[in-house]
């Protein structure tokens, strides 16, 4: 038996199994506005069922965290056999790019990794091929040297077929790559609690700012950095760390590049200005 909690203040509703909820709850915290409100539950399991008992009438300190599992799910994207095709992917572009705080404090990072990936993967490889035409749009010079071009190199009927086949791949592999490294860091600052998965998702989902990539020229430039705000929001409300933590898994490679740079422009300057020494002495 389950019983569906809803916010008066937002409307926000999840449906909790009743041997979850500890006797004697008497309010909630809804994970979307921050507001608590009075819940009824009749017949509430025994106590001895919760894997952690509240002390009181409401959930305090480690508690409150327990009540928000309450409420976690899965994206709309996951929830598309109730809501749809077309709107589980509207619903879940919308919040992805303008609500990503409300979407990733709310999403479950235990629900496999099949369905992310399988929507990182559509709207990645849609806003990917457009960024890459738009590229071989412009370097080509125009639609005729663009068609001339494939025409020299690969017959026409193939290449369609072709790149279909090669996006999608590599936009798995980066995903994944990807998703790795970005985890690895937030371990090193103690930011990836969640686990694999948690970060995985937020990967996945964050792939919805490729699709600006439509727009010609500067499109994808402007859905990376789109995409990266997303995954900074979405990596501290679902792992439930601090944005300093996760600002500096990102800064740590742009460090260590910086470090190497130097590391590699030094001996070149002191090679070349002591050849200019001996050349003028």
């Amino acid at each position: 038996m389950t019983f569906e909690l809803v916010c008066p203040y937002c409307q926000f509703s999840k449906e909790v199994p009743k041997e979850k909820i500890p006797v004697g709850t008497k309010r909630a915290l809804c994970p979307r506005c921050g507001q608590r409100f009075a819940i009824s539950i009749p017949e509430a399991a025994p106590r001895s069922v919760i894997d952690r008992a509240a002390t009181d009438s409401e959930f305090k300190g480690p508690e409150e965290e327990t009540q928000k599992e309450f409420w976690r799910r899965g994206a709309p994207w996951e929830d598309r056999s109730d809501v749809g095709l077309w709107q589980g992917i509207y619903q879940t572009f919308r919040e992805a790019l303008f609500s990503p705080g409300t979407l990733f404090s709310t999403m479950t990072y235990t629900g496999g990794m099949k369905e992310p990936l399988a929507f990182g993967l559509l709207v990645g490889s849609i806003g990917s091929m457009f960024s890459l035409f738009w590229q071989f749009l412009m370097f080509s010079g125009g639609i005729a040297s663009f068609g001339l071009l494939v025409s020299d190199q690969l017959p026409i009927g193939l290449f369609f077929p072709v790149f279909l086949v090669v996006v999608p791949i590599f936009v798995t592999v980066s995903i994944f790559l990807y998703t790795t490294v970005l985890h690895l860091l937030l371990l090193m600052v103690k930011g990836g609690k969640n686990g694999y998965e948690a970060t995985f998702r937020v990967v996945s989902y964050s792939q919805a700012a490729q699709m600006v990539g439509l727009v010609p020229l500067i499109g994808g430039w402007i859905g990376g950095i789109w995409q990266l705000i997303v995954q900074v929001i979405g990596l501290r409300e679902i792992h439930g760390t601090s944005y300093l933590r996760v600002i500096l898994a990102f800064l740590i490679p742009v460090v260590l590049l910086i470090l190497l740079a130097i590391a590699v422009l030094i001996p070149v300057l002191l090679y070349f200005f002591g050849n200019v020494t001996v050349s003028y002495g």
